[in-house]
Parts: structure tokens; C-alpha cells; sequence
């Protein structure tokens, strides 16, 4: 066994030499895994969906025999291996409120978004990952020909979340000890970039560098989502309004899922297409999963819902 077959068991990595190795460990063939990582083009399908924002994003989806490698590429490699402390975007176990908390009682808040962020990770990027957690240039390359696409990360590809988080670890370290001395808290959600301070001032006048070191690392930056709200402001952090006090989904919001509830409540079960129910449950989850002071609120007003309108759409949630 060689030194760094040693080192990757030692970490917990599957030690693969080779093409090989991988056909052997992950029961596809050969030939199908050649034909994957030889040419990728064919692997994909891609179409384009409108953006929130406006415009289109393009969208590669790997086909099955692809998406099956990438997936044990994904489980048994990549999230084995730590984001950095202030990434909370694609991480097990985190949320978009995890993301909002470390900005709680700030007077100042400024968001930065990354343009196009899976395409900016070049394969070059992704290959150094590889290689920097001591699988040969060889295995390198063959991992970075199976999870790249058009020389970069697709925008479709399970591997491509924990990939772009990887290779931002060199971006959150330089950003995270320039702002640490300056009070400036720092999180990232995917492209997201969000920064908070006491004060306005110091959090306006360190933008500039921190787009600099952005740039620096090879990513460029969406002007027109930077945003920076003082005190006087609603604060708001990946879709969530951050008080002095607490994260939640604001009062209007809410407001708009209680009317939601309430239109339920007021319909026989048969009048509510299916897709309406789907998208209330969704909104509900997502409440309870990121705000615990409304959660108990809407738990109680969902009580009252069901029994004054007991034979009511509202069944259909449960």
C-alpha cells in the first residue's frame, strides 16, 4: 500500500489508485466510468429556469449513471471533509438560520452576492481539492473530469454544493481575518455573503477590500444585489429578518401564511387543488424549522383554526 493510500484511510477517504479501483469500490464498469469522465458533454442534459432576480439560469443535469457516481463521490469523499466555520450554506445540519443568527443585534448589515457562483469554480480549482486531501494527480483528475462540466461546476450536480464550499475555503479565511479585526461579523450561504457591525461606518469602509479579495479568488460580483442597511432599516439575512433579539420569517410573512391557513379553513377539502395544499404544508415546515417564536404562535392559531372549522380543507395538512 502507498504513503498516500496510508494517509487517506488514516483520514477516513477511500484510498483509490485508480480507475480501477473506483469501478471496483463503486460496482459501475469500467468502460461506463471512462465514457463518463472521457466525455462528460454527453453526460448532461441542460435547460435553462427563469431566476427570481430575472433572467435564466442554466441548469446541467448529469444523466443517472453519472448521478449515481457523483452521489458516492459526494457521500463518501466530500462530506467527509469540513467547511470552513463560516460557511452555512450546503452544510449537513445547517439552515438559512444559522446563516441569519451571527448577525443578530447588528446596527449595520451588508450583503454581496456572487455572479454565476457553480460556474465560477473552475476545474482547476476542483482538482487542487482533490489533490490537496492526497489523492494522486491521476485520481485527481479522473474525480474532477466526473463532477466538472464545461470547466466548471454544474449548476445539477449533487457534488456541486460541497465542492464550491471546498474550494471557498482559501475566500472564507481571507475574507474571515480581515473583518475579525475590525468587529465585522461574516457568514456565507452559497453565493451569499452577508456582513454585520455596530457600526455603519466601519462595515461601509471595509466593502471595498472585501470585493477586492472576492475578485482576488476569481469570482466576480453581482452590483446590483449588494445591499447594506443601517439601523433605521429592516435587517434582512437569506430570505430572513434579523431583529435585535431573534431570527424569523417577519411579520409579514407570517401574516401572509395565517391568511393562507385561513382560506384553507374556510373550504371543503374537495375545492382545494392538491398543489395549494403542497405549497402551504411547505410554507408551514419551513416556518417551524426557522422560527421558534411564531412556530408556537401558528401552533396555537392552527388549533383554534380546527376547531371552530372542524370538516374544513385545514385535514388535508396532516
Amino acid at each position: 500500500m502507498s504513503y498516500s493510500a496510508i494517509q487517506l484511510r488514516i483520514i477516513g477517504l477511500p484510498p483509490i489508485g485508480s480507475l480501477a479501483d473506483l469501478s471496483s469500490v463503486i460496482h459501475i464498469s469500467k468502460g461506463l466510468l471512462f465514457r463518463c469522465a472521457k466525455y462528460p458533454e454527453k453526460q448532461y442534459r441542460t435547460y435553462t429556469i427563469p431566476k427570481k432576480s430575472g433572467g435564466n439560469r442554466l441548469i446541467s443535469q448529469p444523466s443517472k449513471e453519472l448521478k449515481a457516481v457523483q452521489g458516492w463521490i459526494l457521500r463518501r469523499i466530500l462530506d467527509k471533509l469540513s467547511a470552513s466555520p463560516a460557511c452555512k450554506g450546503f452544510v449537513l445540519g445547517t439552515s438559512t438560520r444559522d446563516n441569519a443568527v451571527p448577525h443578530i443585534g447588528a446596527n449595520a448589515i451588508a450583503s454581496i452576492d456572487i455572479e454565476d457562483f457553480f460556474p465560477s469554480v473552475k476545474a482547476s480549482h476542483v482538482f487542487s481539492v482533490f489533490r490537496t486531501i492526497g489523492y494522486s494527480p491521476r485520481v485527481a483528475s479522473l474525480f474532477t473530469s466526473l463532477c466538472t462540466h464545461d470547466g466548471g461546476l454544474p449548476q445539477g450536480a449533487p457534488t456541486s454544493p460541497a465542492l464550491a464550499n471546498l474550494v471557498c475555503l482559501r475566500l472564507d479565511a481571507r475574507i474571515t481575518g480581515y473583518v475579525g479585526k475590525r468587529g465585522i461579523n461574516y457568514t456565507r450561504y452559497a453565493d451569499d455573503l452577508t456582513f454585520s457591525s455596530y457600526s455603519y461606518a466601519t462595515l461601509s469602509s471595509a466593502l471595498p477590500f472585501i470585493k477586492k479579495i472576492v475578485e482576488f479568488e476569481g469570482f466576480s460580483l453581482n452590483e446590483r444585489k449588494t445591499r447594506v442597511s443601517g439601523p433605521a432599516r429592516r435587517h434582512a439575512v437569506t430570505g430572513l429578518v434579523v431583529t435585535s433579539v431573534d431570527v424569523g420569517i417577519g411579520r409579514e410573512s407570517y401574516r401572509e401564511l395565517r391568511a393562507k391557513l385561513h382560506r384553507l379553513a374556510t373550504r371543503p377539502a374537495t375545492a382545494v387543488k392538491k398543489g395549494e395544499i403542497e405549497k402551504v404544508k411547505g410554507f408551514v415546515a419551513y416556518l417551524n424549522s426557522v422560527d421558534g417564536v411564531r412556530r408556537k404562535r401558528l401552533s396555537k392559531y392552527l388549533e383554534s383554526l380546527v376547531r371552530k372549522y372542524p370538516k374544513s380543507a385545514l385535514a388535508l395538512l396532516w
